[in-house]
């Protein structure tokens, strides 16, 4: 399937070893990886005196995998007729850098015993303009970046480096479409200088990533940052743009957006730029699980910078994988793929799933599969019954959550540029912004409905939001189906508790009298927030008439948000609660656009005091 690569960023290897003194560029001259091809072909155009950016790949159709990679002259193509960046801006008369240069260099991947190798295959050294004068800079091999700089950390200042990415905007392919991306981030902190965004560039001087968090993102981090998921799925399909998102869930099980980025460089030291920043911009604070796609170089590179937060793959997209993969095998026995994800999902225990993938082995003869091989290596990673001891904030009874490439194509946002990528996707998020108000205002509005007659259901009903109410719910009717059967007794007790209609299924249930504690070793708490449905029976069937403070998570409940503005009593519900939610919201806009200059902050404090003195004295109200 043929990809094609963006004009307006450069992906470059920052450890490929390319000598000043190789060669010239000849078919049959073979490199280990890609990024050594590309790093050989950018010195000898540095030599001869042109620049180089990637041009078409090609992706295998058996697994997706890159299998051609073409590298071309910076003057490769035609001029454009029309700017698609933004049609309604005047543009100077000026002449493209396009002139429909023929030189390029084509690599294939050839697989080999001592492991794969990349080819030339196609290799055009003449020219359709004169070279010699685009020579780089001697001094020009870092990786620049340019950034705002306001919430880096001492140590991590980019010095406001704006001079090589101007140069890049004037040299490179599609320089006007990374200098309006910066633009727009320009605009966006003037907007609100709260907003924050870095830039790195290539050995080239191309703009190679680029992420940008808002304030809004900020405030969300600090009360639902605790498990974070990094989205490639932009990424992976082929049509989209080069989008990663950092995203989170909020306690109405919505998802959102912790901060994103523009990505054209997957190496392990672009990721971990990118997780080094944005950690950055969240103050330091790292969260307590780290949820990623499949991918190696992400894999290390949240190792050196995360460290000891749980980390885990994305399970949604080894599945995925497995579609490719196991494609014919799915084909040929109709029940496989249903029975893998009831394997992974459902079992509960170590033993039970290890001993049924075995069976799954041996039923279909998949001994020898090299992939379900490799996915069983590292099931610590991905398949939930080895992760249960810690927080991902997943239920598995819950709707499915979205992706940010459904969210794309859901907003219709055009796969056409990167600042206007980035331009359609913050206003998206704007509007995703008023969906969060609309489940606050249904929650604090509308009535639960009761289905059962204990203490715990009312009182779960006026602590937990709407959506968060009605898991717990049937995590509570769910409870009276079960058998519980006490097997110690002493101030820690141990219970057995198992479904009526199957017997043989048992949750052991310890509850600790003295610290009024209870475990599952189903470890739902643990892993997704909200007690199970078998230590609830075991709190019932001990005369527990509520629940426990410790077993009520903050991050899920309506007043998740409340420990900023405790403006109003907890027990608060009803349109007091939520009309108090919705000012606190634009008390937050009114400080962040009141603060941007002396001269504003003084007109919005005057609105404040004028508000103050003329409405409130109206009410019987009066402030000190």
């Amino acid at each position: 399937m043929p990809l094609d690569a963006s004009d307006e960023a450069l992906p470059d290897s920052a450890g490929a070893q390319a000598e000043e003194e190789a060669g010239e560029p000849a078919a049959g001259i073979e490199f280990v990886t890609p990024e050594e091809a590309r790093a050989f072909y950018c010195a000898y155009a540095a030599r001869a005196g042109f620049r180089v950016r990637s041009s078409k790949s090609f992706a295998s159709r058996v697994d997706d995998a890159i299998i051609m990679r073409r590298f071309v002259c910076t003057r490769q193509g035609r001029p454009s007729r029309k700017d698609t960046l933004d049609a309604s801006k005047k543009r100077r008369n000026r002449s493209s850098a396009r002139a429909g240069c023929p030189a390029m260099l084509q690599v294939n991947r050839r697989p080999g015993a001592a492991g794969a190798r990349w080819v030339v295959s196609r290799c055009v050294l003449e020219h359709s303009h004169p070279i010699g004068g685009d020579r780089a800079d001697a001094g020009d091999t870092g990786s620049p970046k340019e950034c705002s700089n306001d919430w880096l950390p001492e140590g991590q200042n980019c010095n406001g480096n704006a001079e090589p990415f101007h140069r890049a905007a004037a040299l490179a392919p599609g320089g006007s479409i990374a200098q309006s991306l910066l633009d727009h981030f320009k605009k966006m902190q003037l907007d609100n200088p709260a907003f924050c965004y870095a830039v790195q560039l290539d050995r080239n001087g191309c703009l190679a990533n680029a992420i940008w968090v808002d304030a809004r993102a900020r405030s969300l981090y600090r009360w639902f940052g605790d498990a974070v998921a990094f989205d490639l799925t932009c990424r992976r399909n082929r049509r989209a743009v080069p989008f990663v998102a950092f995203t989170g869930l909020n306690h109405h099980r919505q998802v959102i957006v912790f901060g994103c980025a523009l990505m054209t460089d997957e190496s392990e030291d672009s990721f971990a730029w990118l997780f080094e920043t944005w950690l950055a911009f969240m103050g330091g604070r790292k969260p307590t699980s780290f949820t990623m796609g499949y991918n190696k170089a992400v894999e290390i590179a949240a190792m050196r910078v995360f460290g000891d937060v749980k980390h885990r793959f994305c399970r949604r997209d080894i599945f995925s994988i497995c579609k490719q993969k196991l494609a014919s095998l799915y084909s040929e026995h109709p029940t496989l793929k249903l029975e893998l994800k009831e394997c992974v999902t459902e079992l509960e225990r170590i033993d039970q799933f290890e001993s049924t993938w075995r069976m799954l082995l041996n039923k279909y003869n998949l001994f020898g599969n090299e992939w379900l091989q490799t996915i069983f290596s590292i099931r610590h990673q991905w398949v939930p019954v080895y992760l249960k001891d810690s927080f991902f904030g997943e239920l598995f009874n819950a709707p499915k959550l979205e992706t940010m490439f459904k969210f794309f194509q859901r907003n219709s946002i055009a796969m056409t540029s990167l600042r206007d990528t980035a331009f359609q996707f913050d206003k998206a998020i704007a509007r995703q912004y008023q969906n969060e108000l609309q489940e606050d205002f249904v929650t604090f509005s509308s009535k639960p409905v009761m289905n059962t007659s204990h203490p715990m259901e009312k009182q779960s009903s006026e602590l937990y939001t709407k959506v968060m109410f009605e898991l717990f719910q049937e995590e509570l009717i769910e409870s009276s189906g079960l058998l519980v059967l006490k097997v110690e007794s002493g101030k820690i007790s141990k219970f057995e508790v198992t479904k009526s209609e199957i017997g043989n299924i048992r949750y052991i249930v310890v509850y600790n009298e003295p610290g009024v504690s209870v475990s599952c070793s189903c470890h739902k708490f643990e892993f997704a927030g909200i007690l199970c449905r078998h230590a609830l029976r075991v709190l019932i069937a001990i005369g527990m008439q509520d629940l426990p403070e410790n077993y009520i998570l903050k991050r899920w409940t309506r007043n998740a948000k409340r420990s900023i503005f405790s403006l109003v009593p907890e027990n608060s519900k009803g349109p007091l609660a939520w009309r108090c939610n919705d000012l606190c919201h634009d008390a937050i806009r009114f400080a962040e656009k009141g603060a941007t200059s002396e001269e504003i902050y003084r007109t919005a404090k005057e609105a404040l005091q004028k508000a103050f003195s003329e409405i409130l004295p109206q009410r019987g109200v009066h402030l000190k």
